[in-house]
């Protein structure tokens, strides 16, 4: 998901690098790369969040309409109503994760996650140590680690 840089080099801080070469999947793209072409690890985070979105729900990053998912997740969990949030989140997951063993609280936290990985502003995305902190907070893992290693996921893969 990783842009090509066209060879404009890197910018001072070898954390950014401009191009005029668009290149990505739709859906995963961060608005602000389409609109100013700077490459960052941020542009990773983004795509990293609409990744999150699409394993919670089931859904793919655009829909055959052309709707993008995280726009959609966006407006649907912009509410201040946190009882609300909860049927929001409950009518927009996969069903097949709601079978699972995870807790509602776990979901919601992968959400938020996911959420403020797709800040429109690149600056106020939350880095990747962040994130896998976020995640790893999570009382549902979901791997069994026994004595014998990492045993099977308790989600099923489709």
């Amino acid at each position: 998901m990783r842009a090509k840089i066209a060879n404009f080099g890197l910018a001072k801080s070898g954390m950014n690098a401009i191009t005029m070469h668009i290149v990505g999947t739709q859906g995963y793209i961060a608005p602000g790369y389409l609109a100013d072409g700077v490459v960052s690890t941020k542009m990773d985070v983004f795509s990293f969040g609409v990744v999150l979105l699409e394993l919670v729900s089931g859904k793919e990053a655009i829909d055959e309409e052309g709707n993008l998912l995280w726009a959609s997740a966006i407006r649907t969990f912009e509410v201040g109503n946190e009882v609300e949030k909860g049927r929001r989140l409950r009518e927009w997951l996969d069903k097949g994760v709601l079978r699972e063993t995870c807790s509602m609280e776990s979901l919601m936290g992968v959400v938020a996650v996911a959420i403020a990985c797709l800040h429109r502003d690149p600056t106020k995305r939350p880095s990747i140590v962040d994130i896998v902190y976020a995640l790893s907070k999570s009382e549902d893992i979901g791997f069994d680690v026994s004595d014998e290693g990492i045993g099977s996921p308790r989600a099923m893969a489709r």
